[in-house]
């Protein structure tokens, strides 16, 4: 993990109080259907996986995993999103700030 998200995530993102952004982001097809693939593989996984026995064994020594993103999303504040289509590329437009 980059030093700079470590700190915004120890720091339950205090540095960044009182931050705005508007703007539009333009999402490639490479980026949507990498998002379809992973929503896809997670339901395959979920409905192929056994329900975990009771003596299975604590997995070895995993890599440190993401953080839940629900700090932030406890603290943002979205004004607008809203995705749209134009000429065949999708957009999202968003206007949000931190609490």
């Amino acid at each position: 993990m980059h030093p700079v998200q470590k700190h915004l995530f120890d720091t339950n993102f205090k540095d960044l109080d009182g931050t705005r952004i508007e703007g539009t982001i333009a999402l490639s097809d490479e980026l949507i259907n990498l998002g379809i693939m992973d929503f896809l593989s997670c339901l395959k996984s979920s409905a192929a996986s056994p329900a975990p026995s009771a003596s299975s064994p604590a997995p070895a020594a995993a890599p440190a995993a993401m953080p839940s993103p629900m700090k932030l999303l406890a603290i943002l504040e979205v004004e607008k999103l809203k995705f749209r289509s134009e000429s065949g590329r999708i957009f999202v437009d968003v206007k949000a700030g931190i609490k």
